[in-house]
């Protein structure tokens, strides 16, 4: 195992409502958030590459997000929800979170009051996502990923490698693309947890945005089928768009998702939904999406995630007016904004639900990414 370097971050500021006194849930008041990650930088530091490392604007802005979010009475609570969020990337091995309270109402003259924390990656937890729990947590009280996803995650990094030509290796392209998450099958957050460390995990590959988790009413589906949940994530990749989908697709297999289902519910799926704002007709990945501009599952999270999101193509234009003539625009109801950060980030009452592949309206993409 290579010799691992650090990135520290301090002084991250930003206001919350945290803390037992029932003003201080009404009244924000500032945090101070410290952070050292344990990483192994070599090929950074060799290749000089953002995609060799950790993004600390992405850090920053996770743990800004964390103070912005659902309520926690402890500081000690608040440290173990951004070390979650931080350990979210792939090349994070450990975290040190410290939480400064500097206003916090102790009633005597103080400087400051603060907890550390140290939390890591369990040794498989890199490619399943099960370093999101604490040491000495159980797998059934985490709702543990298959164990597949690291064999997912691996042959993902073998077909990058495969397909690389001598110079796109020395100067890699760097793509930006637009991926959908969902299911509604089985313990879905999980699962969509799992699959965002596994997809962070490919080689030259960041996910830099997370949307909110959104609750969508099955369409054009049969009576009684469970609701779906949905994200869309955003990420960076020196990866081509077919070994890209075909990552995915791995991810997806890991998680149990069965290509024989074209019309049903599915535990996950992953869609790409645009790279790089690129049009093309090839039936194996039809860009954008063909029915992205009319699915407000996806248009929702894509546009909480970036206000001026814009749909490439003949049918595309700004996000958010699509998603005023969506047909299923009523369908679709936020339902938490930190999910990502630890089970129990929603209690939506059912143990399913999220839609990647549009399973929303049961539909197969019918370019081979279903």
């Amino acid at each position: 195992m290579a010799r691992l370097d650090t990135i520290t971050l301090t002084g991250v500021k930003a206001q919350g409502t945290h803390g037992v006194l029932e003003s201080e849930h009404r009244e924000p008041q500032p945090f101070v958030v410290d952070a050292t990650m344990w990483v192994d930088i070599t090929d950074a530091c060799r290749d000089d590459d953002l995609a060799d490392t950790v993004s600390y604007a992405q850090i920053a802005e996770r743990i800004v997000s964390v103070i912005h979010g659902e309520h926690c009475d402890l500081i000690e609570r608040l440290a173990q929800r951004i070390a979650d969020s931080i350990l979210l990337s792939y090349r994070v091995r450990s975290v040190q979170v410290t939480v400064h309270k500097p206003q916090a109402p102790i009633g005597v003259p103080f400087d400051d009051v603060s907890v550390t924390i140290t939390r890591s990656q369990t040794e498989v937890g890199d490619a399943t996502g099960e370093g999101l729990r604490d040491s000495g947590e159980s797998d059934d009280a985490q709702g543990k990923a298959p164990s597949s996803a690291s064999a997912a995650s691996a042959a993902a990094a073998s077909a990058s490698v495969s397909s690389m030509t001598p110079d796109a290796a020395a100067r890699p392209t760097v793509h930006h693309a637009v991926v959908a998450m969902g299911g509604n099958i089985g313990d879905v957050q999980q699962a969509m947890r799992s699959a965002i460390v596994a997809i962070d995990g490919f080689p030259g590959t960041q996910v830099i945005g997370i949307s909110p988790l959104y609750r969508t009413a099955p369409w054009g589906m049969a009576p009684g089928t469970p609701d779906f949940l949905n994200a869309v994530i955003q990420i960076d990749t020196t990866l081509d768009p077919d070994t890209l989908l075909s990552s995915l697709q791995l991810v997806e297999t890991a998680h149990g998702r069965s290509r024989e289902v074209h019309w049903g519910s599915r535990p996950l799926d992953l869609d790409i939904v645009d790279i790089d704002g690129a049009v093309s007709d090839d039936p194996h990945l039809t860009l954008p999406h063909p029915r992205a501009w009319q699915r407000a599952f996806v248009l929702v999270p894509w546009l909480d995630l970036d206000p001026d999101a814009r749909l490439a193509g003949g049918h595309g234009g700004a996000v958010r007016e699509l998603v005023d003539a969506a047909p299923d625009r009523g369908a679709v109801r936020k339902v938490s904004d930190s999910w990502i950060l630890a089970p129990g980030g929603f209690d939506g009452g059912f143990d399913g639900g999220a839609d990647g592949g549009f399973p929303g309206d049961g539909a197969d993409n019918g370019d081979g990414r279903a």
